[in-house]
């Protein structure tokens, strides 16, 4: 005797509906790491743009004050005025002045004229020490949630000369 066997085709809608939650679980997963992966991303690079800027400023007064023949800090701290002499004739003296303007969050310098802004909006502190011949600079940087701080002392080169 013959039996006849029914043959299948297709899927149940079980099947599918299960076959449909993997997929979802699978794209939200991606979604997640791809989001949480860009997130991170743009914390580092936040990061890695005030590191930028504070090593540029340190780089730029430390150059300026190693430089100098003298020295003399705010009583604040927040402003450096320092005095470098050219070393070709007629040997004239410059004054160049770094100050931090708190309303603004700015680094400034002076040289001469009109005061250049060297770092926009990021400083939450700055102070200067003067010692001698040498000079302590502490810079904090911050910009949302991200923060630097640099602290270095320079050796004036030419000091008192």
């Amino acid at each position: 005797m013959k039996t006849k066997t029914k043959s299948r085709k297709g899927l149940t809608i079980i099947e599918l509906m299960v076959a449909v939650m993997a997929g979802a679980i699978v794209v939200l997963a991606a979604g997640i790491v791809i989001v949480l992966g860009q997130t991170s991303w743009n914390q580092t690079w936040k990061k890695v743009n005030l590191q930028r800027d504070a090593s540029y400023a340190m780089l730029r007064m430390t150059h300026s004050i190693q430089a100098a023949t003298s020295a003399a800090a705010d009583v604040n701290g927040p402003v450096l005025n320092i005095k470098i002499k050219d070393p070709n004739p007629p040997y004239t003296e410059h004054t160049i002045i770094f100050s931090y303007v708190a309303d603004t969050n700015n680094l400034q310098c002076q040289i001469g004229g009109q005061p250049q802004t060297i770092i926009n909006g990021e400083v939450k502190d700055l102070q200067f020490n003067v010692a001698g011949n040498t000079v302590t600079i502490d810079l904090s940087l911050k910009k949302d949630d991200a923060q630097a701080h640099f602290k270095s002392t320079v050796m004036m080169r030419n000091y008192g000369g």
